[in-house]
This record gives C-alpha cells, sequence and structure tokens, in this order.
C-alpha cells in the first residue's frame, strides 16, 4: 500500500500528469477495442495485453530516456537561466545538487556583476565564473565552467 501511495505522489507532482492520464486511457482503449475484435475470451485478453506490452517497450525503446547533457560548462543569463545547449531554458540551479546551489548561484550573480571567480562549494570540486561581454563591452551572459584547472593541476599536467 505504501508503494502505491508513493508512485501516485509522485505521478501527482509530476509536471507530466496530463501524459500518464492519455496513456491510461490510451492503453485501455486500446485493450477493449483489440479484446472485442478478437472476442471476449481468456485467449482475445491475453492477446491484447500481449500487443499492448510490445506496443509500450518498442515505444520505450524508441523514444527512450534523454540523453545526459554535459554541465561541465553552462552559458547563462542574467536570469540563471541556461542560454544554451541541452539544458537551454530550465534554471541554472536545476543542473547541480541542492547542496551547492546557493553558494553556485551568488557566485553566479557576482560574475554577472562583472567579477570573475573561482571557487569550490563542496570540496574537490572547483568552478570558475566568469562575465561574458558582448562586442560593445556589456555584459550579456555568463559561464560557469565545473572542473576548472587549478595551477598545482596544470602545472602536474
Amino acid at each position: 500500500m505504501r508503494w502505491a501511495m508513493i508512485a501516485a505522489h509522485s505521478v501527482v507532482n509530476s509536471s507530466r500528469v496530463g501524459a500518464y492520464v492519455l496513456l491510461v486511457l490510451g492503453v485501455c482503449l486500446v485493450f477493449a477495442g483489440l479484446t472485442s475484435a478478437l472476442g471476449f475470451s481468456v485467449s482475445g485478453v491475453i492477446t491484447s495485453a500481449a500487443a499492448i506490452a510490445a506496443l509500450l517497450y518498442a515505444g520505450g525503446v524508441w523514444f527512450g530516456p534523454s540523453p545526459r547533457g554535459d554541465a561541465s560548462v553552462v552559458l547563462f543569463t542574467p536570469q540563471l537561466i541556461v542560454a544554451a545547449g541541452p539544458f537551454a531554458g530550465r534554471p541554472l540551479s536545476d543542473l547541480f545538487p541542492a547542496a551547492q546551489r546557493g553558494a553556485i548561484e551568488s557566485h553566479c550573480r557576482a560574475a554577472l556583476g562583472g567579477q570573475a571567480q573561482r571557487f569550490s562549494p563542496v570540496a574537490g570540486k572547483t568552478f570558475d565564473a566568469a562575465p561574458v561581454r558582448g562586442a560593445d563591452g556589456v555584459i550579456a551572459y555568463g559561464i560557469l565552467i565545473a572542473g576548472a584547472s587549478t595551477p598545482e593541476r596544470a602545472a602536474a599536467g
């Protein structure tokens, strides 16, 4: 019962509620149609269920999960929205764990104010945040580079 409540909670909180409803309705309609076409028998029900499972599996393989993007170099707008790449349109903070978001946002805002910075929100992970100026010299964007090399690493490499 607890699993069903968790699953229902995640579906309700999802922004894809409409897609889930349409999927369930579509599966029910296809099942009803195939079962009636094949006769309301045990073999008709099994055949309908197998056809639906095969279609769902093929669709899942075809569309599959979205490719994972690389968030090691991110161009962002003054509103801290990703400006280009596979994450375009998403808030910059969505790309990083909750523990790092505050530090990353504050350093990115400083970069948009004209101050390039190197920082480490967690041990072992270094970031560079810098302004990106247009041809007229006005700061148009910011850039965040994860895993920026430190002077020690650059000398070792």
